[in-house]
């Protein structure tokens, strides 16, 4: 319902200024972007719902909030706008692999390929653009924005002139629409006073017109205050709207003006979520009304959902902290409430934010984290982890513990060493029994058995221990045993280890954890490789990777490790083709199997190092065990781990006497395919640093680096051959060469 709500265009009442002849101006050009920009209460929304009522093509709308500074949030909802008239949407309908750059370098321009070939002419609608400022999003939207093909339009609504969307092609086929362009003249305030039911002469319109500067909120309330109420003239806009919506309040009755207060903390207002707010069940007989009254309310067509005017709310939401801001707290939690028992948890977490209710937005963040996550949201998890703060997680064990597994899922190393340094700090509380219960001991040694800071002597009695407290029934028990069985395989214990991967198999299969699952068949397969049962790592393969597809964990740290897997075995079988698009995708995703987990990440790259053995690539195998030298952990257990690698390296020293030096690799470092994605956007060197936290020297050193492992001079030409060998996913031209 919430989704549909942002997704579908308002109402244009018809008897309301129209903009006709500016709207068919428009819909004949050729520009394929359309801005209209203007401060609130010009009519933005208007002009939009006027040009998607009267237009014949098909169209698309998005109403956008600030919760949906989220690149995947956003792909959805365009998506889904989209899906009508443009058929390559399913794709986007579920969850979105966001991890390794994948936003910029596969999803988005996927998104614009998609749009570019639509089967007939669109017109896509953005309004409240101006919210948007999380420059991913913004990023990402940029490169969905290059696919609008000729002969279709993008219109986007914003306060602000928004220069981050004029740029490469759009830029020269661009249309601005201003708040001149928008201003109201004397036949449209004639209009406005007709539609409101108010007397006005035509010399006091003239006067209207000249004190409101033509904007269309103004003239609205004067319209609205002059059927009963004499009001004094102001000329200053700020002042105006100020006094004129404290006028137009105080002629309601006490309880709506009290229904409109309560209900501005809402930025989409449903009729049973008024009730649940206002505490009432008449709220769709209240919303009918004010939206008959022109109350700035407007409905969508099928009066499902109403929308107050942006203006009208912020002064509504200031209203309501200076009358009742001790009530603010209570409106959001029975929000939060009713989004929590129809199960929209992003919006139940929202508003306990802004109840200020952190041990109920805890919990939900808790129970919703891996889920957003794995649905591409990682901004909007990192968002919410900022609003509570450190401390009111570290008061929750489980908490503190699901968001320190996360960061090592996701294969931050930041992030986890972070949250694993916190976790080892976090004191055990009195109450943790429940369904968020969590044996804390266990939940640190498992985490150090990971890390593997002491070495991996100790990553095994940690292991040992949490296989031991993780009994049956524990939600922890599958990846317990899992990470005992691979600290046990790593340290040279392969009878043992087969013994607690298999049980950790079972258990996983059990409870439905496709991450144990994946890790499980993968590390089977590499004990199969290296043994040369090449028959039996196909079948560990094949399932790990079907797991990974059915269990939509794409961004998680094993499947790296998993496509490792798999590149080796089709390579060996003669596949060349498919292996290598597999040593693509493993190579890309070794970025997030970095320092953190180096029970991933350094056996990854031992696959990785053997499959470029295989084609011949010695440079790159080089690369990857300077790599592995960079993240071992600690000597003390690790002999086996040791053995593992001087097996590798004398392989490779075989390879380079058989076929010589094959000179500097062309495989891209961690460092540089993080660079990549952004030479198919118009950002400039500076920009791209800003978005990686990396000096502008560091980004020019990094695409230097990638124009000569791609033998190319140019960006364009960078992304076409980063295109070529799947690097990037193709989609529109929106690269800019600098």
């Amino acid at each position: 319902m919430y989704f549909e709500a942002k997704t579908t265009a308002p109402e244009f009442d018809r008897k309301f200024v129209r903009r006709s002849r500016h709207v068919a101006a428009l819909q004949a050009g050729a520009s394929r972007l359309v801005t209209v920009t203007a401060p609130a209460g010009y009519g933005k929304t208007s002009f939009l719902a006027e040009w998607q009522q009267r237009e014949e093509r098909a169209t698309g709308w998005v109403t956008l909030s600030s919760a949906d500074n989220d690149p995947a949030s956003l792909v959805h909802l365009i998506a889904h706008a989209c899906a009508p008239f443009a058929p390559d949407m399913a794709p986007f309908s579920g969850r979105i692999p966001t991890a390794d750059g994948a936003m910029l370098s596969r999803i988005a321009p996927t998104l614009a390929r998609a749009l570019s070939r639509s089967a007939s002419p669109f017109v896509l609608f953005l309004d409240e653009l101006h919210l948007l400022e999380d420059l991913g999003t913004i990023d990402a939207l940029n490169i969905v924005l290059s696919g609008v093909p000729e002969g279709s339009q993008v219109v986007l609504a914003s306060r602000h002139r928004p220069l981050h969307y004029v740029r490469g092609g759009l830029a020269t086929s661009w249309t601005p629409v201003t708040a001149d362009d928008l201003r109201i003249d004397l036949a449209g305030a004639a209009r406005i006073a007709a539609s409101s039911g108010a007397q006005v002469s035509t010399s006091e319109l003239g006067d209207w017109v000249e004190q409101c500067g033509g904007w269309a909120a103004g003239l609205h309330m004067y319209a609205i205050l002059s059927r009963s109420t004499p009001f004094t003239s102001l000329s200053n806009e700020a002042v105006l709207s100020e006094y004129l919506y404290q006028e137009c309040l105080r002629g309601l009755p006490v309880e709506i003006r009290r229904f409109l207060l309560r209900t501005s903390i809402l930025d989409i207002l449903f009729p049973d979520l008024c009730d649940a707010v206002d505490e009432r069940s008449d709220s769709a007989r209240v919303l009918r009304d004010l939206e008959a009254q022109q109350l700035f309310i407007s409905a969508d067509r099928s009066r499902n959902s109403y929308r107050l005017h942006p203006l009208f709310r912020e002064y509504l939401m200031r209203e309501l902290r200076l009358e009742a801001s001790a009530s603010v707290a209570s409106l959001h939690s029975r929000a939060s409430q009713w989004f929590q028992t129809r199960g929209q948890l992003p919006a139940a977490i929202d508003h306990a934010i802004a109840a200020e209710d952190f041990p109920t937005a805890t919990t939900l963040v808790t129970v919703a984290a891996i889920g957003t996550y794995e649905a591409g949201q990682a901004a909007t998890l990192e968002r919410w982890i900022n609003e509570i703060g450190d401390a009111r997680l570290l008061s929750v064990p489980i908490a503190v513990v699901v968001v320190t597994w996360l960061a090592l899922l996701a294969g931050t190393d930041a992030q986890a060493v972070k949250w694993s340094t916190l976790l080892s700090g976090t004191a055990e509380s009195e109450g943790d029994d429940g369904p968020l219960s969590v044996n804390l001991p266990s939940a640190k040694a498992m985490v150090r058995a990971i890390l593997m800071k002491s070495g991996m002597a100790a990553a095994l009695v940690d292991a040992e221990f949490a296989a031991a407290e993780e009994t049956a029934g524990s939600p922890w028990r599958d990846p317990a045993l899992q990470i005992l069985g691979s600290t046990l395989l790593h340290s040279g214990d392969a009878t043992r280890a087969r013994e607690f991967l298999e049980l950790a198999l079972h258990t996983a299969d059990a409870r439905g954890n496709p991450a144990t699952v994946v890790m499980v068949h993968t590390e089977f397969a590499l004990l199969a490789i290296e043994s040369g049962s090449w028959r039996e790592a196909e079948e560990h393969v094949s399932a790990a990777l079907q797991t990974i597809q059915t269990g939509s964990i794409d961004g998680y740290v094993m499947c790296g490790y998993a496509h490792a897997a798999a590149a080796c075995v089709e390579l060996h079988a003669g596949h060349r083709a498919v292996g290598e698009q597999l040593l693509i995708a493993a190579m890309t995703e070794r970025g997030r199997c970095m320092r953190s987990v180096p029970l991933i990440s350094v056996p990854t790259r031992l696959l990785l190092a053997r499959a470029h053995l295989m084609i011949g690539d010695n440079a790159t195998v080089r690369m990857l065990l300077s790599e592995i030298d960079d993240m071992l952990p600690p000597a003390g257990g690790r002999e086996q781990l040791d053995q593992r690698i001087a097996t590798l390296r004398a392989a490779l020293r075989q390879s380079e006497r058989s076929a010589g030096s094959t000179g500097p690799s062309t495989a891209l470092t961690v460092a540089e395919q993080r660079v990549l994605p952004y030479l198919q956007t118009h950002l400039t060197r500076p920009e791209i640093a800003e978005r990686l936290f990396v000096s502008r020297h560091t980004v020019i050193t990094q695409i230097a680096s990638i124009f000569r492992k791609l033998s190319v001079s140019t960006r364009s030409d960078a992304v076409a051959r980063a295109v070529a060998l799947g690097l990037l996913d193709e989609g529109s031209d929106n690269t800019a060469d600098d």
